[in-house]
């Protein structure tokens, strides 16, 4: 589920530069998947406490699973919502603001496969990376969102692209967020006593 949330992101990301429909509708079609996915983990999940009535590590745990399960579901709608604005914008998206996209697209996708093998192994110091690295991402939302109002200063016949476009680097954003709730529940999980 994390690995097609990440490619989704990817070729969400791609669509944009690329100006590539195909990718962005094949995008929005995997989020069913994602969904299918969730879908079976939680029963599982349901599953396992009710016939195992698990011990209050165990269902921890599970509870903390469920969490991340949710939040990679919603990096999937994020990818989504990258993927309608990739349509919308058409090839219309600022050649300035590519290289910036690409840089925060994979800071994001880092944050988030260091997020899932955090799940899978978990390393407190790799927690505090995911966390405090959270602000470069966010430095970088902040310098995109300024280069974008400098160019509708500059260019105000269609401002409407501009709001996409800052729409589309704020979708980032959140990809990276969701990788620090990763992060916190399991270091919740990680606490002595809890």
């Amino acid at each position: 589920m994390g690995n097609l949330a990440h490619e989704m992101v990817r070729k969400a990301t791609d669509s944009v530069i690329t100006a590539n429909p195909a990718l962005a509708n094949e995008v929005i079609a995997t989020d069913d998947a994602v969904d299918r996915i969730e879908r079976e983990v939680t029963l599982e999940a349901i599953t396992f406490v009710v016939q195992e009535s698990p011990v209050a590590a165990d269902l921890r745990f599970v509870v903390s699973t469920l969490g991340v399960v949710g939040e990679i579901e919603e990096v999937a709608d994020d990818a989504v919502k990258l993927a309608r604005r990739s349509l919308k914008l058409g090839t219309s998206f600022p050649q300035a603001m590519k290289i910036p996209l690409q840089e925060m697209s994979e800071s994001s996708r880092q944050q988030l496969m260091s997020a899932i093998r955090l799940y899978t192994e978990f390393d407190a110091d790799l927690a505090r990376s995911i966390v405090d690295r959270d602000n470069e991402i966010d430095s970088a939302y902040s310098q995109a969102r300024d280069s974008l109002l400098e160019l509708l200063r500059k260019d105000s016949s269609n401002p409407g692209m501009l709001v996409r476009t800052i729409e589309v680097f704020h979708a980032l954003e959140h990809v990276s967020d969701h990788a620090v709730s990763i992060a916190k529940r399991m270091q919740i999980i990680d606490e002595p006593g809890v």
